[in-house]
């Protein structure tokens, strides 16, 4: 595809990054011209220097005659515009990142089609959805979810005392928890491997599990976590911890909300049913004291301000709350948090640049996850009336797949299926396979509309 860029900001680089891995044609515009000479030197793709507001320079950048555009600026006026001047130039898809209630696509405020937009991403609704995934699985050292949140993948640390160590995928399966989890990839001694019915699941190993979501409650038993009520503390004064804190709203977990400004605190107060909300300040140890942070499963730090997310959250994890997560939108941020002691870091940004590649690759092929630091990843297929795979049985397929990789879960209209030799792939289903990464090309090959294999 043709794809226009507007935004080089972490959202667009992201994105121009992946889509120029996928051989699409890309061109991106970008106001700050010192950014661009910065893109040019990263990035093969066309650079305009100017304002996506132009029509000239989207113009210059191709716009007319492509085949979608990507408004990502973090002004929403500037994006809503792109996608209207995109639409009179017949741009078939016109993705707008947009922040604010008002541009939800439930809202009834506004027709979004209207104004040229054929899809809207919210980056803080992306960002809390992010957040409760750890939330919803404790001390998972990663977290990604399939199909709107309906398949789960988690990666933990095995302990001796859970079901799983020292057992075979198979001997788990057949004697603890049939069809429940799929052992999709196992990091050992810091090296990946896709297991196999009889690779024994040892302590030490981190193990990523494929699951639906209606297996969690029997999956945390199996790691030994407990399904109940938590104690949650969320801090900050953006708007994306307000909507964290509507969507904790709605779970069994003890909810307070710690908000920096007074003003702020006691409009949130007014819109929350069942969430304590206090003014104050996270890095200050004696409050932290005062809201008994030692009993908290989470403390989550979502301000707008890094700084304040990483001291609070410093303080808090040296108070005794079990697990931290902390936001923050520079990208070398990371792995300093994590080195000192920080459990999750997000950012916002890349979460938004993730949620738009998937809309972009929806079809044949969507969904990616990499495993960190091992070259695994956990990618969903569709499969097409007229691919390889559709009609076969997965024990052929499988004698087609290169070594390392495994199907994972079907999703058929609202069923999970955990296939086995006999299960026939069909038409319209979507396949989550896992996969060493040198294995996809040849994965996605096989899923697109070919024919070389024999139905049987």
């Amino acid at each position: 595809m043709h794809i226009v860029i507007v935004g080089g900001g972490v959202v667009g680089f992201s994105l121009a990054e992946q889509l120029l891995a996928d051989k699409h044609i890309l061109s991106l515009v970008e106001t700050d011209p010192e950014l661009c000479q910065q893109l040019s030197e990263k990035l093969d793709l066309q650079i305009v220097n100017g304002s996506g507001t132009s029509p000239s320079v989207l113009s210059q950048a191709g716009l007319r005659g492509a085949d979608m555009v990507l408004a990502v600026t973090p002004n929403n006026e500037v994006n809503i515009l792109v996608c209207a001047i995109a639409a009179q130039y017949n741009v078939k898809r016109r993705i707008a990142r947009l922040r604010g209630d008002e541009y939800r696509n439930d809202s009834n405020l506004i027709d979004l089609e209207q104004l040229g937009i054929t899809t809207v991403i919210q980056p803080e609704k992306t960002l809390v959805d992010h957040i409760l995934q750890y939330v919803d699985t404790p001390h998972a050292l990663e977290a990604a979810n399939f199909e709107d949140g309906r398949i789960l993948m988690r990666g933990y640390r095995v302990t001796e005392n859970m079901e799983i160590a020292n057992k075979t995928p198979r001997e788990i399966r057949e004697t603890i928890a049939p069809l429940v989890v799929l052992f999709s990839a196992i990091v050992r001694d810091g090296s990946g491997m896709i297991p196999d019915g009889e690779t024994k699941i040892l302590p030490g190993d981190i193990v990523y599990s494929l699951f639906p979501r209606e297996s969690l409650e029997r999956f945390l038993k199996l790691i030994g976590i407990e399904s109940k009520s938590r104690k949650v503390i969320i801090t900050g004064e953006s708007y994306a911890t307000v909507q964290l804190a509507r969507a904790l709203d709605k779970t069994n977990n003890h909810v307070t909300y710690v908000d920096t400004n007074r003003e702020h605190a006691e409009q949130v107060a007014g819109q929350l049913d069942h969430i304590e909300v206090l003014h104050g300040d996270c890095t200050q140890n004696d409050l932290l004291q005062e809201l008994n942070v030692d009993k908290a499963s989470f403390f989550i730090a979502t301000s707008e301000e890094a700084d304040y997310n990483m001291l609070s959250s410093l303080l808090a994890k040296a108070e005794g709350v079990h697990e931290v997560v902390a936001t923050t939108t520079e990208l070398h941020h990371g792995q300093l948090f994590k080195s000192i002691g920080i459990d999750h870091i997000v950012n916002p940004r890349l979460t938004t640049a993730r949620e738009i590649m998937e809309i972009i690759s929806r079809g044949h092929i969507g969904g990616k996850f990499k495993l960190s630091d091992v070259d695994i990843e956990a990618v969903r297929f569709t499969v097409d009336p007229a691919s390889d795979v559709a009609g076969i049985r997965v024990q052929k397929i499988a004698t087609k797949l290169k070594k390392g990789t495994i199907i994972g879960i079907i999703v058929r209209e609202d069923r999970f299926i955990v296939p086995g030799g006999d299960t026939v792939i069909e038409a319209g289903d979507h396949v989550i396979i896992i996969s060493l990464m040198k294995n996809l090309p040849y994965l996605s090959k096989l899923f697109k509309p070919h024919r070389f294999l024999k139905r049987s």
